[in-house]
């Protein structure tokens, strides 16, 4: 349905994905899974959120059939990570536990990647 992987290879990332135990977290599809023994929230790549990952996350599961999981998944992502429902800085990634700010301020890449889930989804 979505491109290279079959649909049923393609059911078990979304499976995957939505896992509470893997990466459907307070703010979900941070750069590791819960599971992975590196997995640390506050580490760079070792699971932090970053909006513009989520942005490939949400839009492959929309390719592939599962459009209503990825806004599902996107309003946790704007209801949970602190700042984006307010007057406050867009940030460069943030805690997949806690929706803490983290990384640096007024990140245009985090912001044209909102844009761009707003438009598509």
């Amino acid at each position: 349905m979505g491109g290279i992987a079959t649909d049923k290879y393609a059911k078990k990332v979304a499976d995957t994905m939505l896992s509470k135990d893997e990466f459907n977290t307070y703010i979900p599809l941070g750069t590791a899974a819960l599971s992975n023994p590196a997995y640390d929230a506050n580490i760079y790549w070792r699971g932090r959120v970053w909006l513009d990952q989520v942005y490939f996350g949400l839009i492959a599961l929309k390719k592939y059939g599962f459009e209503q999981e990825a806004k599902h998944l996107l309003n946790k992502v704007i209801t949970n990570a602190q700042g984006l429902k307010k007057d406050k800085a867009i940030r460069e990634n943030y805690n997949p536990e806690t929706g803490a700010e983290q990384g640096a301020t007024n990140f245009s890449r985090s912001a044209a990647h909102l844009y761009m889930l707003y438009r598509e989804l």
